[in-house]
């Protein structure tokens, strides 16, 4: 989950998002008339897809998976439990089909504070929470990352965890042929990055770098040298990251 900074909505979207919330603020059945509502509210959920599809890392797809296209507007805290922040604009994410009705749903785990386990990618960086290994398998670093794994799904799907792996592999191939050729990254080494089956492999290698983990993961000397050497240019590719 690459960490994103939401963007401003339109004036007209914003003062769509806003009557709603006062219209629920006053039901004495908000979850039925939130869960309505939000399906009757065809035009502001194209308003809202539309605007989430610019504002995530890369754009149009899953800010859970990355891997698969983003087709649904996901609340992140669901409508049963908040179903006053079913139109509230911090609580839109966009997701895929999977991990949207399949893997999260309605599922919202809480600590013992009653403080949200899931991380959420306006908010969180991943990589704080889990790491990614060589294999695709995501490992939790923390609470917070062990429980989004699971509610997620994100170990649980060979396709994904395939394609995490491709991706790696892709990432440490860029660094190394730069490594070859005086180690400055190209600009088709740089469409590469970008358009990886799952570019979130490339931000936890990323991460890996500024840690200097890439050598406990079996990354070759000179590939962990060449990613040091261009650690600059990564930092400008995750610019809501803390790198």
């Amino acid at each position: 989950m690459i960490p994103f900074a939401r963007r401003p909505l339109p004036g007209s979207l914003s003062t769509s998002l806003a009557a709603r919330t006062r219209q629920l603020s006053g039901s004495t059945s908000p979850y039925q008339d939130a869960r309505k509502a939000w399906k009757t509210a065809t035009t502001t959920r194209r308003g809202l897809k539309t605007h989430l599809c610019v504002s995530c890392a890369r754009p149009a797809f899953c800010m859970y998976c990355h891997e698969s296209r983003g087709t649904d507007v996901d609340h992140y805290e669901p409508i049963r439990r908040a179903p006053l922040r079913t139109f509230v604009w911090d609580n839109h994410l966009l997701a895929c089909a999977y991990c949207n009705q399949q893997a999260k749903q309605e599922v919202f785990p809480l600590d013992g504070n009653g403080q949200p386990l899931l991380l959420d990618p306006s908010v969180d960086d991943s990589a704080d929470h889990m790491t990614l290994l060589s294999t695709g398998v995501f490992e939790g670093l923390t609470t917070r990352g062990a429980e989004t794994i699971e509610v997620l799904g994100l170990n649980k799907r060979p396709e994904l965890v395939r394609a995490r792996t491709v991706s790696w592999r892709g990432v440490v191939r860029v660094f190394d042929q730069a490594a070859l050729h005086g180690g400055v990254l190209t600009p088709n080494d740089l469409e590469d990055l970008r358009f990886l089956p799952v570019v979130d492999a490339f931000h936890h290698f990323a991460h890996d770098v500024v840690a200097g983990r890439l050598g406990f993961k079996g990354v070759r000397p000179h590939v962990v040298t060449s990613a040091d050497a261009n650690l600059a240019v990564i930092r400008g590719l995750f610019p809501a990251c803390r790198l």
